[in-house]
């Protein structure tokens, strides 16, 4: 399912127009979706924030529409900015078309296990794109959701992150 039609499918339950007559100061904060290397379908989960409770509330697509209650917002510091949909100009199949020219010009021989990706706003509307790779890897890219442009790209190995440094005896 892409995303207008999971947006669409929530906005139209009862419980979300329930919702968000309950609860007006709420706004559309991040779209989420993860999938396996060759999967074609996956669920969107659909964060809405207030910055008055500085709480989360997200709603889960598939198998059927579930609203999770609220939680705390995952953040620095600060609130989260709203998600404004009528700015995303570049779909999420073209931007994982830009996360794979990449993958083969700076990032040959990684073989991606599985996306996890985030609509969202933080100083510009963005995909953050995290691919997982069969060695370990984690390749985070960011990519303007407005113009397609790769704002950053980052990789570092999972089983180096735990890992501190120890001062020798």
């Amino acid at each position: 399912m892409n995303l207008k039609q999971a947006l669409k499918k929530v906005e139209q339950k009862k419980i979300f127009k329930k919702f968000i007559k309950d609860s007006p100061d709420y706004y559309l904060a991040h779209c989420f979706t993860t999938f396996q290397e060759g999967e074609r379908k996956h669920k969107w989960e659909l964060g809405y924030y207030s910055e008055k409770t500085d709480k989360l509330v997200v709603f889960e697509t598939e198998p059927k529409i579930i609203m999770r209650d609220a939680e705390e917002a995952f953040k620095k510091e600060g609130t989260i900015k709203k998600l404004e949909l009528s700015k995303v100009k570049i779909s999420l199949s073209k931007a994982l078309g830009i996360c794979d020219e990449l993958l083969k010009s700076k990032y040959p021989n990684r073989t991606i296990t599985q996306k996890i990706i985030i609509l969202q706003h933080l100083d510009q509307q963005l995909y953050n794109i995290t691919l997982v790779t069969v060695s370990f890897d984690i390749l985070n890219i960011r990519i303007d959701a407005a113009t397609g442009e790769v704002i950053s790209d980052n990789i570092q190995n999972i089983i180096s992150l735990g890992r501190r440094d120890v001062p020798a005896a």
